[in-house]
């Protein structure tokens, strides 16, 4: 098999458009899987960003309800959410955008976040072409300033910036 040809499954994860139905049962497996891992180490569902400096907590019910929702549309989202624990504690800011943004109406605003944090991730691989995205890890700052692993997504590339920037928290 070329590099460059997608294979039906990558990391158990289907890749086909019409799959998401099965990527959402991993993403809710992927998850689980790592709140009993950070319970094991002690961590209390909470990853250390370098970046940022801060704990972001991985919250049952608000984490992965956005991202399981949005993840399993694509299968790099799904791989991504497999990954989640190097994400959150390897993702950093865009020198081109604004790290902080203002929360948008709905579930951001309903979950009590004062700002949103937006870091990416890089997957690199020079063997398999199709292993080479970029991640937006979307994080939720509540008003005591804890923050919550809102959203994780593969985002197409596109040099643009953001209409407004929200003051840092």
């Amino acid at each position: 098999m070329e590099n460059n040809i997608l294979p039906d499954f990558v990391s158990g994860i289907p890749t086909a458009k019409n799959r998401s139905r099965e990527r959402r049962s991993l993403i809710a497996g992927y998850y689980s899987n790592l709140w009993k891992r950070l319970q094991k180490e002690g961590k209390k569902n909470m990853i250390f960003n370098d970046y940022l400096g801060v704990n972001i907590y991985i919250v049952e019910n608000e984490s992965d309800k956005k991202t399981i929702n949005t993840a399993s549309m694509k299968w790099q989202s799904t791989y991504a959410v497999k990954h989640l624990k190097e994400i959150v504690a390897d993702a950093c800011g865009d020198e081109n955008l604004p790290i902080y943004e203002k929360p948008k109406k709905g579930t951001q605003t309903k979950n009590g976040y004062k700002n949103m944090a937006i870091l990416y991730y890089d997957f690199v691989n020079e063997e398999l072409p199709y292993l080479n995205f970029k991640i937006k890890l979307t994080i939720g700052i509540r008003a005591d300033n804890k923050h919550v692993q809102y959203c994780v997504n593969k985002i197409e590339v596109k040099e643009k910036s953001r209409p407004y920037q929200a003051s840092t928290p």
